[in-house]
């Protein structure tokens, strides 16, 4: 009995230990790919489009860092031509950083994919994605990529099917882009039009870098594609009521351009209703509280209301491709009299860059906080606290930095974030956290309540220098 028992145990004892094998061995292989990658972070947000989600990824490591943005549908279709693009442009950054041997410790290598988003009409929005990868110098790839989802109907619609594709309308196509190319301040001087002329004869041009607005088709090209690379990415927006001889039937009649109508209220302004000054007793100590890469649909405004509870100001320091899509949420910020400051479009590393982009970064962030409020951000902030004097000089404005690192998106430990406050805080400091991080709430409400009772009042930074 006990040999045949012996016969039967065998056989399973061995299939259950080349099970635990491969179930070990896939572990291993994930703790690798893990320790290798280091400390990954992904969230997922909704947005102020309907059916349109915004997931985020950071992954920070010696040798490089990477911020990729995309959205995400309702439908698994939808999400799959996404996914695989977000996943290919990511494979190919982290193989070339495996074959670039010169890469030493340190960020010297950078990966950003961000996108815009434009309604187009109901369910149908242009997603324009811009990729660009940095390897330890200023000069690095950029490209851009443009998808068209229409998510009543789950499918991406094809840009030849938007603009007419014939002899004639090419010509005419042509002529519009050249006649706004050279009467554009900004593109004229680096415009060259013999490339603008291989691009229009190209056989192989679909149009793939067309997108629509709800006013506007704009014909978006790559660097150095008909320009300069100080131009950047140019882009030539034409009215609809242009275009409608140059549209195919199905979107003449789909496409309407909207009526120009006032702003229904004014937005409140921060500087003239609410105020940034603040009456501090004299003699009493100062802190100010400072919040980076928001604005956050949930966090920023959990936080405002930790904020209330103690009566304390502080200062965000936005994303300019955060801001635009929660504007009710800038609206809150300012109205409640806290200060907002500009932390560029997509938080690159400003030293990285050209005077060109690092000028975008800024002004793109601050034109869109000026559209929200009425008034531009009145402090600025660069991330990773990258600043140099090319930095310096094309800003034009002093940058404001933090003494005290709470490393809140590290640790997301509201505990250690506290540990750190008690051990470094002085009159006079300056606090950075990260608004998009839910740990960094509940660190909040432990750092208002230890900084009160340790008779410290909560400034702006404006307030500090």
């Amino acid at each position: 009995m006990r040999q045949k028992l012996v016969y039967f145990v065998l056989p399973i004892m061995l299939i259950l230990g080349i099970v635990l094998f491969f179930v070990f061995s896939s572990n291993d292989s994930d703790s690798d790919t893990s320790e290798k990658q280091g400390a990954k972070e992904t969230e997922t947000e909704q947005s102020a489009y309907p059916g349109v989600n915004i997931i985020t990824e950071v992954l920070e490591e010696e040798a490089y860092h990477l911020a990729i943005h995309y959205p995400e549908f309702d439908d698994e279709q939808l999400n799959k031509k996404m996914n695989d693009y977000v996943s290919k442009s990511k494979q190919e950054f982290l193989q070339e950083v495996e074959d670039t041997e010169e890469l030493s410790q340190g960020h010297n290598a950078s990966f950003y994919l961000s996108f815009d988003i434009y309604p187009v009409v109901e369910n149908v929005y242009s997603i324009v994605f811009t990729k660009e990868s940095f390897f330890g110098g200023a000069n690095g790839m950029q490209i851009s990529k443009i998808f068209i989802p229409d998510i009543e109907n789950n499918q991406f619609i094809d840009q030849k099917n938007i603009v007419k594709d014939t002899e004639e309308s090419r010509e005419e196509i042509y002529q519009k882009l050249l006649h706004a190319f050279k009467n554009d301040e900004a593109y004229s001087p680096f415009f060259f039009e013999e490339e603008l002329q291989k691009w229009i004869d190209d056989e192989n041009n679909t149009f793939s870098n067309v997108y629509l607005t709800d006013e506007s088709i704009i014909f978006k090209f790559d660097k150095y594609e008909v320009t300069a690379g100080v131009a950047g990415f140019p882009e030539i927006a034409i009215p609809l009521v242009e275009m409608q001889d140059l549209l195919t039937d199905k979107w003449k009649e789909r496409l309407d351009v909207p009526d120009q109508t006032a702003e229904d209220s004014e937005p409140p302004k921060p500087n003239e209703e609410q105020g940034l000054e603040q009456e501090v007793p004299a003699g009493k100590k100062r802190v100010a509280l400072t919040f980076d890469d928001g604005p956050h649909p949930s966090n920023t405004q959990e936080i405002l209301k930790l904020l209330d509870e103690h009566q304390a100001k502080a200062t965000f320091f936005m994303l300019g491709n955060r801001a635009v899509f929660y504007p009710d949420i800038v609206k809150e910020v300012a109205a409640k009299g806290h200060e907002i400051g500009n932390h560029t479009w997509s938080h690159k590393d400003l030293t990285t860059l050209s005077n060109e982009e690092i000028r975008e970064e800024f002004q793109q962030t601050d034109d869109v906080i000026l559209s929200v409020l009425g008034v531009s951000p009145t402090a600025f902030r660069p991330p990773y606290g990258a600043i140099n004097d090319q930095v310096t000089d094309v800003i034009g404005i002093p940058s404001t930095l933090w003494t005290i690192d709470t490393l809140d998106w590290k640790s997301h430990d509201p505990d250690q974030v506290l540990s750190i406050v008690k051990e470094n805080v002085q009159d006079g400091s300056i606090i950075l956290m990260h608004d998009i991080h839910a740990t960094t709430v509940e660190a909040v409400e432990l750092v208002l309540d230890y900084l009160e009772a340790e008779g410290y009042a909560f400034v702006t930074v404006s307030d500090i220098n």
